[in-house]
């Protein structure tokens, strides 16, 4: 079978509306705990999923913007442009802004209690919203790289992107759109699904990186078609060789850049469970996985069975009260 037609069938899986059913909350909380009890060194690898709570949203759940035909500007279409270029950045000055100004939700908090108890030993992030860093998580890589840097593709420095959005501001303004409500158009790159005239395109300003002066600026991240820098896989590699147990949140794992931490954890005999709603790789490909289908908010409800509570202080209560009710091994078979 052909690479293409092979990725085609994977898109068509994940993509189907035909969903599993949903399991409560509460029910999810109760076999995560189960599942978190069991192990001391948890690795957490977040994706879309997890961020949809605080307004950003995801690519292939039921709402994603791929289902509103949504396409992310590729790698070489990004370089290879200028007119690409220009269309990029004029939607991200509409779009990174509410992006930007989105907060962690329950759940980037619930992993962060885990991490202050010392359940979790790292954090791999698909998403470039940084907020798993806003909610005090430590140990994390941004696989797919940070939104709210730049980076020079000639001379590779590194700089603000909100300033260059100010700039960008300044010396187009007369060009932009009016604002208006961006709760349909946002995507979950930053972009937002608005357009500029033909005219104001042509006449559109894109300032050069100031380290070097004629360097083109773009987005310190991992753009479908690129790779991810090698010394990033290495750091992912080596949080899993020092954990026991691999837990996904809120991924599809479509985009092998994830996948093969799964691959790599189950290899070495390591347990992993997904909670996502919908469908993964990891189910198309047939792996023994443990999959709760619920939202990624069962983290919180989790919480209570580990004697943990959501808050921002690093005081934890014992759990010897809560092992009855989840060390029942049938809580963390593969079938509710």
């Amino acid at each position: 079978m052909s690479m293409v037609r092979s990725r085609h069938l994977l898109e068509s899986h994940l993509m189907d509306t035909k969903q599993s059913a949903l399991l409560s909350q509460e029910d999810a909380g109760r076999r995560l705990a189960a599942w978190l009890y069991r192990y001391d060194k948890v690795l957490i690898l977040t994706g879309a999923g997890i961020s949809t709570e605080s307004g950003i949203p995801d690519y292939r759940g039921r709402s994603g913007s791929y289902r509103l035909g949504h396409k992310p500007m590729t790698h070489d279409q990004f370089c290879s442009s200028q007119k690409n270029r220009v269309r990029y950045w004029s939607r991200a000055l509409r779009g990174y802004e509410a992006f930007a100004a989105s907060k962690p939700n329950a759940a980037h908090k619930a992993i962060a209690t885990l991490q202050k108890y010392g359940k979790v030993s790292a954090v791999i992030t698909q998403n470039v919203d940084g907020l798993h860093e806003k909610s005090y998580s430590k140990n994390i890589v941004a696989l797919h790289g940070r939104a709210d840097r730049n980076r020079c593709l000639t001379c590779g420095s590194t700089s603000c992107r909100a300033s260059y959005h100010d700039k960008l501001k300044r010396i187009n303004s007369h060009l932009l759109l009016k604002k208006e409500s961006l709760q349909d158009s946002l995507r979950p790159d930053g972009d937002a699904d608005i357009e500029l005239s033909q005219a104001a395109a042509a006449a559109f300003t894109l300032p050069p990186c100031e380290t070097c002066g004629t360097g083109v600026l773009k987005p310190d991240v991992v753009f479908f078609g690129d790779s991810v820098p090698r010394d990033r896989v290495n750091f992912c590699n080596d949080a899993l060789n020092n954990s026991d147990a691999l837990l996904v949140c809120g991924s599809s794992l479509a985009v092998y850049s994830s996948y093969r931490f799964v691959v790599a954890a189950l290899s070495a005999n390591k347990p992993v469970c997904i909670l996502n709603i919908g469908k993964t790789r990891a189910e198309y490909e047939g792996l023994p996985v443990l999959k709760l289908e619920a939202s990624v908010l069962a983290l919180v409800n989790s919480l209570p069975l580990l004697g943990l509570q959501l808050n921002d202080d690093d005081t934890v209560v014992s759990i010897a009260s809560a092992v009855a009710d989840i060390s029942d091994p049938s809580l963390v078979s593969s079938s509710p």
